[in-house]
């Protein structure tokens, strides 16, 4: 018998996606804004400027590294809850630490019961820019604040009372328990 263990999806959109054709299948110019095909010495690009401002546009709003180390600035290097400030280096471009986490004020695996899907790249664009990235869904914590938050949120809202689970799996816990009359 073979183990699986469960597909983690990652959310993602790829600068790939962002490519778009005519009606004759002929490429059209990346940056969403354009209708223009593209034009040497771009391949992607009618111009120098849609290929700027779009890949500009994707990675401070698509590249987790910018958008973490924007969060790590914008909160002072300090955890949000202990309010300690922590040592960072940047290591291209971005700001590292070993103490620092950016985390999901409101977790992402609720994105769904939010009414955010991930199927088609305009729902993928949403998602990612009003929740997943959104600055006011993230904060800077250490790591130990955010592995108690975590922990919390895990304790409150994912683990069933033990009556759902007898319910929900028909379980006969007498002989555990004990008889009780």
């Amino acid at each position: 018998m073979v183990n699986k263990s469960p597909k983690i999806q990652k959310f993602i959109v790829y600068i790939q996606e962002f490519d778009k054709y005519d009606d004759h299948g002929k490429i059209l110019c990346r940056n969403p804004s354009c209708n223009n095909y593209p034009k040497l010495p771009y391949r992607k690009y009618c111009s120098k400027e849609c290929n700027e401002e779009f890949e500009h546009w994707y990675y401070h709003n698509f590249y987790w590294d910018r958008i973490r180390s924007d969060i790590f600035k914008r909160d002072n290097y300090s955890c949000q809850i202990c309010k300690r400030r922590f040592p960072y280096t940047y290591r291209r471009r971005f700001a590292r630490s070993d103490k620092l986490e950016c985390d999901h004020i409101i977790p992402k695996s609720l994105y769904r019961r939010l009414g955010y899907q991930f199927d088609t790249l305009e729902n993928k664009i949403s998602a990612i820019l009003e929740f997943f990235h959104n600055p006011d869904n993230l904060r800077t914590l250490c790591y130990t604040c955010h592995k108690s938050v975590t922990a919390k949120y895990i304790t409150k809202n994912l683990k069933p009372p033990i009556q759902e689970l007898i319910d929900r799996y028909s379980l006969d816990l007498t002989p555990l328990l004990g008889s009780e009359g």
